[in-house]
């Protein structure tokens, strides 16, 4: 018993070590927009990323260096506003696909070949920005229509999976989400977004405490 006690805290540490808090930095993403879809605005402040979001969508793109196997994620969030979705099965079609906040996986592997002239500008921007080529993203939604744990496919491409993540509330106006996968991940960048331009939403929602393992 008292060995395995002595081991606990190497454990502990193990883990830890394991865990990479992203720094919410302006100067590591790279803000995509889409053609003719209105932008969010989007704010850098005190470790937290805000997104004001009026009837809008866009994204923010971090690069990894290297391709990270990711097991865990986890980040607090909070949000304020309305966000007009009234099903799980409205949340699948196109015309209610929003979400308050998605913290997306992008995945390594082979993209879908598009002839380059075909191309829309902000997929171009993707491509040029990750260091790694993918083929392929997961979503993460927290307080989705499904319930926690559920899947479902992206309505505007079949390479994008959802995944309802719970939350937990943590006092005040901060939740608690995180997922554990039933396997690493290989990712080679994190795609983070708010969007209310399908469902006509406005709303404001922020971000912090991003931690992948």
């Amino acid at each position: 018993m008292l060995t395995k006690l002595s081991l606990l805290p190497l454990l502990l540490a193990a883990v830890q070590l394991n865990a990479e808090q992203i720094v919410l930095d302006e100067q590591n993403f790279e803000h995509i927009h889409f053609k003719r879809i209105k932008p969010n605005r989007v704010e850098f402040n005190q470790d937290a990323i805000h997104f004001d979001v009026n009837r809008s969508a866009s994204f923010l793109l971090l690069a990894f260096n290297d391709i990270k196997n990711i097991r865990t994620v986890s980040f607090q969030w909070n949000a304020d506003g309305m966000l007009n979705k009234d099903s799980a099965e409205h949340e699948k079609t196109r015309k209610g696909d929003d979400a308050w906040l998605r913290v997306g996986l992008i995945i390594k592997g082979q993209p879908e070949h598009i002839p380059e002239p075909l191309l829309p500008r902000w997929m171009k921007q993707v491509r040029q920005t990750l260091k790694h080529q993918s083929g392929n993203m997961v979503y993460l939604v927290p307080d989705a229509m499904h319930a926690p744990g559920e899947t479902w496919k992206s309505p505007f491409s079949s390479n994008v999976d959802m995944i309802s993540v719970n939350s937990t509330i943590m006092g005040g106006v901060w939740k608690q989400a995180s997922y554990e996968f039933a396997k690493p991940q290989q990712a080679v960048g994190l795609w983070i977004m708010a969007d209310g331009d399908n469902t006509g939403s406005i709303f404001e929602s922020w971000l912090r405490n991003l931690v992948i393992e």
